[in-house]
């Protein structure tokens, strides 16, 4: 929301529903347990669908009410397809494209919480890791957030190039900056380095490896932070 507001953007809101879980409501054999009333109950496809249209219209207030606070235009629209397959290919017209996990905060990104000071970004010297780049400079204006630069290079030589290309761009912008090589590009690898430097955000490019993982949903819910995609 504060990206959107210095930034003088528009902010579409996209609510997903999730068609894999859609499909999953209708097989017959399956059970819902009701956490309150710890009872069992057969899997009802339309008792779904009205549920997830409750939590589209809380979505939908909650963005209205932080997008009035901040001064922000928005538009809000509810999208169905598969996270896995299809969400990064949706028809969806923005310059970047904000990723979590519903209850995760998603209208409070990317202004950081108290224990989490950090703003990480994937840089691999792409002209969309260049703006990805651009875009966590933006986020970690504030002299007490740190920018973590994850270079993902294999080879000493290639990382120091990636460095260098990071150091240029960042030129004499003061921010406290840290960067952190990346040899494998494994979700566990980046795991532990969101963990060790208390990463609130993280900011990707569109062709990033990382966001090319067996299970989209999986991911955003491990990586327990909110994922900026720049395209």
């Amino acid at each position: 929301m504060l990206l959107a507001e210095r930034m003088g953007a528009r902010l579409e809101g996209v609510f997903v529903e999730d068609i894999d879980l859609i499909q999953v409501a209708e097989l017959p054999f399956l059970r819902e347990v009701r956490l309150v009333s710890r009872s069992v109950e057969v899997m009802n496809l339309h008792r779904m669908e009205q549920e997830l249209r409750v939590l589209a219209r809380r979505a939908e207030r909650l963005l209205g009410e932080q997008a009035l606070r901040h001064n922000v235009s928005w538009s809000f629209r509810v999208w169905r397809g598969s996270i896995d397959t299809d969400l990064l290919s949706a028809d969806i017209e923005a310059d970047i494209f904000a990723l979590t996990c519903l209850g995760a905060g998603l209208v409070r990104i990317p202004k950081l919480r108290a224990a989490a000071t950090a703003v990480t970004v994937v840089f691999s010297g792409t002209d969309a890791s260049k703006r990805a780049l651009e875009t966590a400079i933006s986020l970690a204006a504030d002299p007490d957030t740190t920018l973590n630069i994850i270079l993902p290079a294999g080879e000493e030589a290639e990382l120091a190039s990636m460095q260098q290309q990071a150091e240029m761009q960042l030129g004499d912008t003061p921010t406290h900056t840290h960067y952190i090589p990346l040899h494998d590009g494994e979700l566990t690898d980046l795991l532990e380095i969101l963990s060790d430097t208390h990463t609130s955000v993280l900011v990707l490019e569109r062709d990033s490896k990382l966001l090319q993982m067996s299970s989209l949903k999986r991911g955003l819910a491990v990586l327990n932070c909110p994922v900026l995609v720049v395209r």
